[in-house]
């Protein structure tokens, strides 16, 4: 029976299939890196660099990319991280099981859940670097915490035995498949409906109406930038019964794709010369990436660190909340 690690990594492929993953900022196209590999040969140089105790950018930005996915309540990069970290929580796991004679399904059930919490807790105040770490840690000290329980556990008899040892390959062959499958909607249909309006809103006080009504016009006209209208998927969506799914956007779309590095530490309130030496000690609180010779910054990695999110609105929504702002 597969256990939680063979169902995420199902579940990775199946996200990734067959095309070149880009940490950087998302989608090849729209990626100035060079070398991209697809998720097997990707995957297997992010285990190496771990396995080599070295400092690596790629898992920096694997988090960096997990924390935007966040945002859009997409958990491909947070799962890719993940999956990426199986291969030495595997071992971990085997070695648990042997000692403290618990099933190892049930030993990998409660890394996973602790890792993936420890995900959860480091979203704010730790370094994109330290996360895969702590990530490890939470999960082994769960896995050891859970078989520690087990052990002093001492059923009466041997039906008992074979009773607990059904219920619990039952019970972790459920958590295997629900901890990633089972995806809640988490904004209902009115509530989308009000954040389009308000987003709306907000631009027209801000004068910035125009830009967003020729970019709707783009939209209407099947004229869309880049590839993000591959992201918007039913999940992230509460009306799935409107008509014209594809004039759905994420509002990051309206923004230029990266900002110079002054810039995103301006809007941080950090001096220019602070953010370069920033930068250099891996300490900057956004991913940065190299453009012809420049330092920039994702615009979704800024938006994340300013707390602004990347929703997801319709653009009829948004008409009507900007025609209600400007009393017409």
């Amino acid at each position: 029976m597969p256990d939680v690690f063979d169902c995420l990594a199902e579940y990775v492929h199946r996200r990734c299939g067959e095309v070149l993953v880009c940490p950087h900022v998302g989608d090849v196209r729209e990626c100035q890196a060079k070398q991209h590999y697809g998720y097997e040969k990707f995957r297997s140089r992010a285990v190496s660099a771990r396995a080599a105790r070295k400092p690596s950018q790629m898992w920096e930005s694997m988090v960096s990319m997990g924390r935007i996915s966040d945002m859009r309540n997409d958990d491909k990069w947070r799962m890719i991280v993940m999956d990426c970290l199986v291969p030495f929580l595997r071992a971990r796991s085997r070695s648990i099981s042997r000692d403290f004679y618990r099933d190892v399904e049930d030993v990998r059930s409660d890394m996973f859940e602790a890792a993936l919490n420890a995900w959860e807790e480091t979203a704010r105040g730790v370094p994109y670097r330290e996360v895969p770490t702590l990530m490890f840690k939470a999960a082994n000290n769960a896995a050891y915490r859970g078989a520690n329980i087990h052990k002093h556990e001492s059923p009466a008899d041997g039906m008992d035995i074979f009773a607990v040892l059904d219920e619990a390959s039952v019970e972790s062959a459920t958590r295997a498949s629900s901890v990633i499958r089972n995806i809640d909607p988490r904004d209902p249909a009115v509530a989308e409906q009000i954040r389009g309006e308000r987003t709306g809103a907000l631009w027209q006080r801000c004068g910035l109406i125009e830009v967003v009504n020729r970019y709707h016009e783009d939209l209407r006209a099947g004229r869309r930038q880049g590839i993000r209208s591959a992201l918007v998927t039913e999940l992230m969506l509460a009306r799935t019964w409107v008509s014209g799914r594809n004039y759905y956007y994420h509002t990051s779309e309206l923004y230029p794709k990266f900002v110079a590095l002054p810039a995103a530490a301006e809007a941080l309130g950090i001096a220019k010369s602070a953010a370069y030496r920033m930068v250099s000690a891996g300490s900057f609180p956004c991913l940065t990436t190299r453009i012809k010779g420049g330092i920039h910054v994702p615009t979704e990695a800024l938006m994340y660190s300013l707390s602004i999110p990347d929703v997801v609105v319709h653009l009829d929504d948004v008409e009507n909340g900007a025609i209600h702002a400007g009393g017409n």
